[in-house]
């Protein structure tokens, strides 16, 4: 799932009810996408990477990642 770094900072924010402030919020996601990105590159090559756009409702996130490819093996 693919959203941005103020939507991701946003949602985590949301949730984590006042336990956690922006900082280290902030520092959770470059530690995610330190972890992510050699994953991501290497089978974003391999053409084996679906990619799904995150950024609006979880409802609509849901409906794009229910209808994706990925789950409708032939």
């Amino acid at each position: 799932m693919d959203c941005s770094t103020e939507t991701m900072s946003s949602r985590l924010l949301k949730r984590s009810q006042c336990t956690d402030d922006a900082e280290a919020v902030m520092k959770r996601i470059d530690t995610y996408y330190q972890a992510t990105e050699p994953m991501i590159a290497y089978y974003e090559k391999k053409t084996q990477l679906c990619k799904i756009n995150a950024e609006g409702t979880p409802e609509e996130v849901f409906l794009q990642a229910n209808n994706s490819s990925i789950f409708h093996k032939n």
